[in-house]
């Protein structure tokens, strides 16, 4: 995940880094050798890595943070999604955010979804935004089209908005859509079936190939039900789209004043947004792109991230 590599760059770039990637339920001893001999324990998700690295940081005196930033601490059962959905998973990041020295949350509405999920102290949950670079805009003529980019999967279908991206299609035909995602688990097929023939599914893509899909198209959409942040939305934002999102969860704080909110949850609500944002002229675009350098600037991230990891070696 490109954000939890700028994170290790941040701290790589500092400091004397070791990097532990488990995918197993049990710990390795790999991990155990890599607490006793650091000084703090950085995690990203309160899941089962995270899990044993606060354990054995506990156990050999060492301190730790864990980064909260997804399904770790939602709960958002409508849609089954979350750990705290399930009465069964929730032990395991009730535990991590419990006894970690610190939590670092990527959006405030993630912070206030943490404390009231988790449980965990409220003095030691500190909100710390994603970051974004400043790359220069590829310099492209905007179509008049409609961009999103997400994982497909039979989750996203729902939490990301991607079957309501493909329904409002049907409602605006002489507009292109665009679905950037790859998909491993069949749930494309899905979208396919309902799939008007302005909507083109273009698989994966990845860095300058999705950056100048970016500076192609004039609005990304993000219809997400559920969104810790919204790093595809801020991307497009750089990318000069004029961002139109729903108000859940996280959207509002990376929008801000520079969209088109959906009013509700619907095709022809989703539909009626695209509609405003394509009539606004490019320059809304531009606008979006300078919230995101203004707002969300790397290195704020960095010098935020190395000062929480001082004071909390410092036990502050």
């Amino acid at each position: 995940m490109s954000f939890v590599k700028k994170d290790l760059d941040i701290l790589a770039g500092n400091h004397q880094v070791e990097n532990i990637e488990l995918n197993l339920l049990l710990p390795t001893i790999d991990l155990f050798k890599a607490v006793l001999h650091c000084d703090l324990v950085f995690c990203w998700f309160g899941k089962m890595p995270a899990f044993w690295a606060v354990i054995f940081a506990r156990l050999l005196n060492k301190r730790s943070i864990v980064v909260a930033g997804g399904d770790d601490v939602a709960n958002e059962p409508a849609i089954s999604y979350g750990l705290y959905t399930k009465w069964w998973k929730r032990w395991c990041p009730d535990y991590v955010f419990k006894h970690c020295d610190l939590v670092l949350s990527v959006s405030d509405f993630n912070r206030r979804e943490t404390i009231k999920n988790t449980g965990a102290d409220e003095n030691k949950v500190k909100c710390l935004y994603h970051s974004f670079g400043q790359e220069p805009l590829p310099q492209h003529p905007r179509d008049n089209a409609v961009i999103t980019v997400g994982r497909i999967t039979r989750e996203t279908v729902i939490k990301k908005g991607l079957k309501l991206f493909v329904q409002s299609a049907s409602l605006l035909p002489d507009i292109k859509y665009y679905l950037v995602g790859p998909c491993n688990d069949g749930s494309i097929e899905e979208l396919k079936t309902i799939a008007p023939p302005n909507v083109t599914f273009t698989g994966g893509l990845y860095g300058p190939e999705l950056e100048n899909r970016y500076a192609k198209a004039k609005v990304y959409l993000q219809a997400s039900y559920h969104e810790s942040f919204g790093c595809s939305v801020a991307e497009a934002m750089l990318g000069g789209c004029i961002p139109v999102a729903s108000r859940r969860a996280a959207l509002s704080e990376v929008v801000g004043d520079t969209g088109i909110y959906i009013e509700e949850q619907t095709p022809e609500a989703v539909a009626e947004a695209v509609k405003k944002a394509l009539a606004l002229p490019d320059e809304y675009g531009l606008k979006a792109r300078q919230r995101i350098i203004d707002v969300f600037p790397l290195e704020k991230r960095k010098a935020t991230l190395l000062k929480a990891v001082e004071e909390v070696l410092a036990g502050k």
